[in-house]
């Protein structure tokens, strides 16, 4: 059976699986920490033993006390550097992709050229 853990202050700690039957500890409970919906709260979860349930924060109330960071990270000249030749390189080797296509169009029509001139 799935158990859950809360400490001295009735703090959520983690869960556990026991023996279906077995002895639940004194600190621990069978029901689950969500809400009255079936949704799963957030930190603080504190466990209410007089009314059998869960209290903790909604996710938004959680969002909130923890907002992502928002630092920008703005690249070094290096690396700058860096991004702006490998720019270059991909820009060269297409150019050569093509210039490879075209000489070889031009081999095939001088080739072309040539049969017509014997025929001639």
């Amino acid at each position: 059976m799935l158990i859950y853990y809360f400490d001295e202050n009735n703090i959520y700690t983690h869960t556990d699986l026991i023996d279906d039957g077995g002895t639940l500890p004194q600190n621990a409970t069978t029901v689950a920490p969500v809400d009255s919906n079936g949704v799963g709260l957030y930190e603080p979860v504190t466990w209410h033993a007089d009314t059998k349930t869960w209290s903790g924060a909604t996710k938004e109330e959680y969002d909130a006390a923890h907002p992502a960071d928002t630092v920008a990270v703005t690249p070094t000249a290096d690396q700058q550097a860096q991004a702006q030749q490998m720019l270059a390189m991909a820009n060269l080797t297409n150019q050569v992709a093509m210039l490879q296509k075209t000489v070889a169009t031009l081999m095939v029509q001088n080739a072309d050229s040539k049969e017509e001139m014997k025929n001639v």
